[in-house]
Order: C-alpha cells, then structure tokens, then sequence
C-alpha cells in the first residue's frame, strides 16, 4: 500500500489544525440554537450577527478587497427582520487579530468555509420551516463565490510560517465564534439549572 501524501496545501494544513475546533463550534451552535422552532432558528441567526459584526467590521478596516468576504450581517438582519426577531447587540471584537496576508486569509477562511456548511443548514431548514423561513443568510451566492476566488491562494502550497500564521487567525475567529454560541447557551443553561 503506498503511503498516504501529506497535504501541504495551505487548506490542508488549515483544516488538520482546525478540525477540532471546527466540531466544538459545530457542536455548541446546534446547542445554542438547534433549528427545531421558528424561535430556534432566529436564536441561530442573532448570534451568527453578533459574531460575524465585529469581524466584518475589523476586516473592512485591515484587509484589502480580496481578502474581504462579503458581509454577511445585512443579510442576517433582513433574515430576522423577516421572523420579527430584534438584532442583537455586536459581540467584542475578538482580540489580537493579525493584519500578515496569511493571517488575513486564515481569517477569510473560516468566515467563507462557514457558507459551505451553511447549504446543508439550508436544506434542514428548508424541512423544518415548511420552506416558509427566510433564507438570505444561507443562500448567499456572494459568499460562494468569493469562496471560489479564495480557494485559488490556498490551494497553494504553505510554509510552516504561513500556515502558521492562518492557523492563528482561524483559530483566533473559531474562539471568537465559540464564545458567541457559549455566550448564547447560558439563558437556557440557567433556566435548566432553575427546573425550568
């Protein structure tokens, strides 16, 4: 049998150092929100915006245009406005992110892989609202496409420097998600622990 070929693809490397991140965060969304009701699936929208607001913010500030996925909150606001949920208030801008090209990327990564995963929420949701639930968030082309533009530069092989530095801006956003989904799970937390 011949032996398996490392990736060193800056993907590659990208998703080994992040997987297990990647599945807590997907674990504590679908805690967070769970998809079952019309209220679940706005809980699930709110706090995708009050993640994803200070980090478009940040990228438009520090990234050049390609580098820069397209905001995705206008887009989960005319969602929540539709199910006539409140947006809620910007989580903290996560800390000591990098302005390095590789650490932009890493970034973008993560924001424009999410989209990939967002199709099979679509279709969960698409089931479970009757297809009568607002899908701009997770239909969004735009995002797809820029997902294309992106996997040209990091299909390329990486340096352990580069990868290094993308690493630590994905895992810097996958925290910063993670705290907004844990942030999101204490009033149901609370009311558990109340006997609720």
């Amino acid at each position: 049998m011949a032996p398996v070929k490392e990736d060193t693809s800056l993907r590659g490397q990208l998703r080994a150092a992040t997987m297990a991140a990647h599945e807590l965060l997907d674990h504590a969304m679908q805690a967070a929100s769970g998809w079952r009701t019309r209220e679940d699936y706005a809980r699930f929208l709110a706090l995708q915006h009050a993640a994803r607001a200070p980090l478009e913010a940040w990228l438009a500030a520090n990234a050049p245009a390609d580098l820069r996925p397209p905001p995705q909150t206008p887009l989960l606001a005319r969602d929540l406005r539709a199910l006539g949920a409140d947006l809620p208030p910007a989580a903290p801008a996560p800390e000591a992110m990098p302005r390095a090209e590789h650490g932009l990327i890493g970034a973008a990564w993560v924001l424009a892989g999410s989209a990939l995963g967002n199709k099979a929420i679509a279709k969960q949701v698409a089931r479970i609202g009757g297809g009568t639930w607002p899908v701009a968030f997770l239909g969004d082309g735009a995002m797809m496409t820029f997902w294309q533009g992106l996997r040209a530069r990091i299909e390329r092989p990486a340096t352990p420097a580069e990868a290094e530095a993308a690493t630590r801006a994905a895992e810097a956003v996958f925290a910063h998600f993670l705290a907004v989904a844990e942030a999101g799970q204490a009033p149901e937390r609370e009311a558990e622990s109340l006997g609720a």
